[in-house]
């Protein structure tokens, strides 16, 4: 954003421009469809609109699109039948793209949750709710705060790129994360820092004592506010890992041990944390089909993970069932690993093996 405005206000500058390819193809590198929304607005305004109108600027921003993308868009038709079709088939593994209003899924999201999928349960409380609407209206004001100072059409663009940037995750997706809206939140802290500048200070620049203080201490609640949802959500996260460890543990003592296979509930961290290939049959992650799980259990200690209230697929039913905690475990019989963990090797050791993909545990 910052080159694109120093290329419109000089277009000599070269670097400017290049700046504005090379962040236009970083993004789409990372990820196309967000890039082209982020920089939507930037298209438009410099191809369409007289004040901004730039056929620099556009094929710089173009190219840099095209460059980033060009991989993806390659691997489209080399691998997964065509752009358009890896386009539909993307929507569908989100649950089909369209008018989905995702705002309250968002604001479910702001209690830590990393995936709110399906986002469902009660809104969180108001005071973790209520910076996310405090945004908007500094934002709008630090747009107030830009036009009297002359800034006003940059200030603007930025918004533009911002709104651009959420449009997608609020509209037309049905589930939320809070990192779905980071670049939105990036863009929107110019002029809302914009705003509460204006707000602490006078026109000479003087501290505003009452308001000043106001503001401190709305930050402060903001920040106290964050460290509990952090605090609870690292909670969170490291009590389901350590249940992962300790299944780990339990598997190994059952014979699951690398070369292993694992299908079910949880199987793809869980494997990745027992050295395991980890196997589905249905659902976004499938990778192999039924008879590819059975072959893989002749070949290799296999088992089966499945949540509680859940139960195994038909061709693990006859498996020997272990219970620990919530989680039952169906293990083929028959087959145990040669190898043995030495008599020093603990948790942390288990852990932190790589996980092995199916193909490379067939070789």
């Amino acid at each position: 954003m910052g080159c694109f405005l120093r290329a419109r206000a000089d277009l000599g500058d070269r670097g400017a421009l290049w700046g504005v390819a090379a962040g236009a193809a970083m993004m789409a590198w990372m990820r196309p469809g967000d890039a082209v929304w982020v920089t939507l607005p930037l298209l438009v305004l410099s191809a369409v609109v007289r004040r901004w109108r730039s056929p620099r600027l556009f094929v710089a921003l173009a190219a840099g699109l095209g460059t980033g993308a060009g991989a993806w868009v390659f691997e489209s038709h080399a691998s997964y039948g065509g752009l358009g079709q890896r386009l539909s088939d993307a929507s569908r593994i989100q649950g089909g793209r369209g008018w989905n209003f995702a705002v309250d899924d968002q604001l479910r999201s702001l209690v830590g949750r990393t995936l709110c999928r399906p986002c469902t349960g009660d809104l969180p409380h108001v005071a973790v709710m209520a910076w996310w609407f405090a945004l908007p209206v500094l934002a709008g004001l630090g747009l107030a705060v830009a036009i009297r100072a002359g800034r006003g059409a940059p200030t603007l663009a930025l918004l533009a790129c911002a709104v651009s940037a959420a449009a997608p995750y609020l509209f037309l997706i049905g589930y939320a994360a809070p990192r779905f809206l980071l670049p939105a939140y990036a863009l929107l802290a110019i002029p809302v820092g914009d705003a509460l500048v204006c707000l602490v200070t006078g026109p000479n620049g003087a501290w505003r004592p009452v308001v000043g203080t106001v503001v401190v201490l709305g930050l402060v609640g903001h920040v106290s506010v964050q460290y509990v949802v952090l605090a609870h959500t690292v909670k969170g996260t490291v009590a389901v890992r350590d249940g992962w460890s300790r299944t780990v543990m339990e598997l190994s003592r059952l014979g699951v041990r690398p070369p292993c296979l694992l299908t079910g509930h949880n199987a793809i961290p869980i494997a990745f944390y027992a050295g395991c290939a980890s196997a589905h049959t249905s659902g976004n992650n499938a990778n192999v089909t039924r008879e590819g799980i059975l072959r893989g259990a002749e070949r290799m200690p296999a088992a089966v993970l499945v949540a509680p209230g859940g139960g195994p697929p038909e061709f693990a039913r006859g498996w020997p069932s272990h219970v620990f905690g919530e989680l039952r475990v169906h293990v083929a019989p028959g087959r145990e690993s040669p190898w043995r963990p030495p008599p020093a090797v603990g948790q942390e050791a288990l852990v932190m093996k790589p996980s092995l993909t199916l193909s490379k545990m067939g070789r």
